[in-house]
């Protein structure tokens, strides 16, 4: 189910003395089985773009297809557009509100018109795929869970309406290090599942374990579309994004200027600069 993005642009405002262009002529397809990190400094257009990608904004100009979908087509159905791609805004667990974890995971399908055996169905399924599956845990009050645990079911409910895509919007903000760990391991099973995946996050960390492509918004414009090693082995335009490469790379960096040779760009995680420099010592380097 691709995305398509042609000439994308977006102004909040238009005609005042605050408008303000948010995205300028962004293009891109999203691929069936990508798992893609979003990048930019704060103010880039990351939030504004993932909510044209199911409907919630739209274009000043260009184009957005979903699953061959002109969004802009005032005859399209925004609930079949949200049945194909899923969101999941930043901080989700505010936005839970049922009495119970199973009637909130049941909320999103319930708004597609299903029955009521479907609904429960899609929504223990989801919650087993987020890792929540103890029946005990269901009948329960979201807000007597824990913080990951409150993440987790959010996410539930938006995998409840069965998605070929998911975007997240910093999925792992404000969570310890043990809910973290949990996340990032949750949205690699839900990758390994078949979902494709649009991360939004500010952790060159988790882009760089995670993604198999990132995209880097710089002003509102797309400046850079590429695998990870491409991406993070040209520190000059990431930092000329307002970001920091990965620490892995951060460090490759500076024992390539400390005189190390054979530290290739590309080591930015920790197991590829670990054997880099295992090489480099081996070979007598430097």
């Amino acid at each position: 189910m691709p995305i398509e993005v042609k000439a994308l642009t977006h102004v909040y405002m238009p005609g005042t003395p605050f408008e303000k262009k948010a995205l300028d002529d962004v293009s891109f397809t999203v691929r069936d089985g990508d798992f893609i990190g979003l990048i930019g400094h704060t103010g880039s257009g990351k939030s504004t773009l993932i909510m044209h990608l199911n409907g919630l904004l739209k274009p000043t100009s260009g184009q957005i297809l979903v699953d061959g979908l002109d969004l802009s087509d005032k005859n399209v159905s925004l609930r079949e557009v949200r049945k194909r791609v899923g969101l999941v805004f930043q901080y989700p667990e505010y936005q839970l509100f049922e009495e119970t974890v199973v009637g909130d995971v049941m909320f999103g399908p319930r708004n597609l018109g299903l029955d009521e055996a479907e609904c429960r169905a899609r929504a223990e399924e989801a919650l087993r795929l987020v890792g929540l599956s103890d029946p005990a845990l269901w009948d329960k009050s979201p807000f007597e869970l824990s913080g990951g645990q409150k993440r987790r079911t959010a996410i539930a409910g938006v995998l409840a309406m069965k998605p070929g895509t998911l975007i997240l919007d910093e999925p792992t903000a404000g969570l310890d290090p043990r809910g973290r760990d949990g996340i990032m391991n949750l949205m690699r099973d839900i990758h390994a599942g078949g979902t494709t995946l649009i991360m939004v996050s500010h952790s060159m960390t988790d882009v760089s374990r995670l993604c198999s492509r990132i995209l880097v918004m710089n002003h509102a414009r797309l400046t850079a579309d590429g695998a990870p090693a491409d991406i993070f082995a040209d520190a000059a335009r990431i930092r000329e994004a307002g970001l920091e490469l990965p620490p892995c790379a951060a460090l490759a960096e500076k024992l390539r200027e400390a005189g190390f040779e054979g530290i290739p760009r590309e080591a930015y995680t920790q197991d590829a600069l670990a054997q880099a420099v295992l090489a480099a010592l081996e070979g007598g380097n430097p």
